[in-house]
């Protein structure tokens, strides 16, 4: 017997020293293919039936019909977002775990927050920028007020005696109310509760005076007649409700304060399930019957590429800044 092999199998050891790594590859880019092949998380940092949420769960839903895979939303309440968002952070960067996040967690947290517990540039990264809703101010209806000058004038001749409800300190609520009570000249107490719906509770209650609250969480109740809106903070007016006039056209000309929103994983995810998340996204947010309820809801989609969300939250920051500077208001 030869010490030699022969041609024909050198030929065939080759093609089987081929054909291993080959097959490997083939493996790997069918694993990569795969995704997802489980149910994935996607944590909501705020109450249940607040805007975040309710947007979350329609979302969640269009796309795990889409992909194939239930999205599963989490409720992780408290600290203006903060405890959600830590706990994205603390889950493993593999694409199962995502959160919604807002103007709150990407651009005023980080000037309102001396000691800020995560740092959204270098711990998060986009999936999505999805659209925004504007915020209602709305009185109790036994304040006597009919407009945003009556309110003012109000505050003025009772300063310190008037109470403003919102979903925490750091929301859009908070920091809308401390914008207005800056531009305004006004003092007015603020008083924080757990979430949005409580807020509104309050507010429903008569245990406080005005909130600043979107328009999706307080729609329901204004039907009561209990609350009396009076004006939207956008730039322009609402079609959900064409008869508020926006805080601008109302007095306070440079004010406008909007709750856009979006989603995020933690840093580190592999950029394939990034985009792929994008997409499905994208889809859900084109398709009629999600248009049409979010439309309900008096939310403005947007849909693109991932990199919208953080390039929105970048230019934002200062304008944040810059109100929560001249409010003085801050949290330790």
């Amino acid at each position: 017997m030869s010490v030699f092999a022969s041609s024909s199998s050198v030929r065939r050891l080759l093609l089987k020293a081929v054909a291993a790594p080959l097959a490997a590859l083939a493996l790997a880019g069918h694993a990569s293919a795969a995704y997802p092949d489980k149910p994935i998380t996607l944590i909501v940092p705020f109450n249940a039936g607040t805007t975040p949420d309710i947007v979350s769960r329609l979302l969640a839903d269009a796309i795990g019909r889409d992909i194939g895979q239930t999205m599963v939303v989490m409720n992780r309440v408290g600290a203006s977002g903060i405890i959600g968002t830590q706990a994205l952070i603390n889950a493993p960067a593999d694409g199962y775990t995502i959160a919604y996040a807002n103007v709150a967690t990407l651009a005023i947290n980080q000037s309102l927050y001396k000691k800020l517990a995560y740092d959204a540039d270098r711990q998060l990264v986009p999936v999505a920028l999805t659209g925004s809703v504007q915020n209602v101010l709305a009185v109790r209806a036994d304040l006597g007020v009919k407009s945003v000058a009556e309110l003012i004038a109000l505050a003025k001749k009772n300063p310190g005696k008037l109470t403003v409800a919102s979903g925490g300190n750091g929301t859009t609520g908070h920091l809308s109310a401390e914008m207005f009570k800056s531009m305004a000249g006004v003092s007015i107490v603020h008083i924080p509760y757990k979430g949005g719906l409580e807020a509104d509770l309050a507010l429903l209650r008569g245990e406080v005076d005005l909130v600043f609250e979107n328009i999706t969480s307080i729609a329901p109740h204004l039907k009561t007649g209990k609350i009396i809106p009076l004006a939207v903070t956008g730039a322009a007016r609402d079609s959900r409700v064409p008869d508020l006039p926006t805080m601008a056209e109302s007095g306070l000309k440079s004010y406008q304060a909007v709750a856009w929103n979006g989603y995020v994983a933690a840093a580190g995810t592999d950029p394939k399930a990034l985009d792929f998340l994008n997409a499905a996204f994208n889809r859900a947010l084109q398709s009629p019957a999600v248009k049409q309820a979010l439309e309900t809801q008096a939310y403005e989609v947007h849909t693109g590429p991932r990199e919208d969300l953080f390039n929105l939250a970048k230019k934002e920051r200062p304008v944040w800044a810059d109100a929560i500077k001249r409010s003085g208001a801050t949290i330790d």
